[in-house]
């Protein structure tokens, strides 16, 4: 039970942190004609807290409490974050930017 909720909290920071970049709605709610990089980037940040805040959730169900960390772990956690969101990034440059062979 803990392995399969811990690999689900994983998947589910990987989809939240690859949406921003792969879809023009902004919240999955109000859809934009042009979403531009700021907008993304703030969006990213948005689901980037909301997966910590499921995190903890998920860390107060499997043992009661939830442990204070420094400064380093949250560090660690936005650069784990950000290198899942790198596929969508990927996405978004070669739609909107078509590679020409030299």
């Amino acid at each position: 039970m803990q392995q399969e909720l811990i690999w689900g909290y994983l998947l589910l920071c990987l989809l939240l942190a690859t949406l921003p970049w792969i879809n023009q709605r902004l919240f999955f709610l109000i859809r934009l004609a042009n979403k531009s990089f700021i907008v993304r980037v703030l969006e990213w940040a948005v689901f980037a807290l909301v997966a910590l805040m499921a995190g903890w959730g998920l860390e107060y169900q499997l043992t009661g409490s939830i442990q204070s960390q420094d400064w380093e772990f949250y560090v660690s956690t936005l650069f784990m974050f950000t290198i899942m969101s790198f596929p969508g990034l990927i996405y978004l440059m070669k739609k909107t930017k078509p590679v020409v062979a030299a």
